[in-house]
């Protein structure tokens, strides 16, 4: 189980650890952003996922921000934009797309 304490100090962690990616993405190439997010994501949140059943959907909540933040880094796409389309795409084309 996810304690509160744990889950907010991984979410700041995850955040600071965005932003300083977002500070080189322009220098980055979109195949190098996209291999540098995943290894952020698997090292950062794969690694938890059995702990997570039968977490309140609140808990879950703020890991999938963490993650679709994520997501807008790849597509370089804007906080407020939505991100689920990419999610449904295949990877193969969102990675051929730009």
């Amino acid at each position: 189980m996810w304690p509160m304490t744990d889950l907010k100090s991984v979410c700041k962690s995850d955040f600071y650890h965005l932003r300083n990616i977002s500070l080189i993405r322009k220098s980055l190439s979109t195949k190098a952003t996209e291999t540098l997010i995943h290894a952020f994501v698997i090292s950062k949140l794969d690694h938890c996922n059995s702990p997570l059943h039968g977490v309140p959907k609140y808990v879950i909540k703020k890991l999938q921000s963490v993650q679709n933040a994520a997501a807008r880094l790849i597509t370089n796409s804007r906080k407020f934009d939505r991100i689920t389309p990419y999610f449904i795409r295949p990877a193969l084309s969102l990675a051929s797309s730009f």
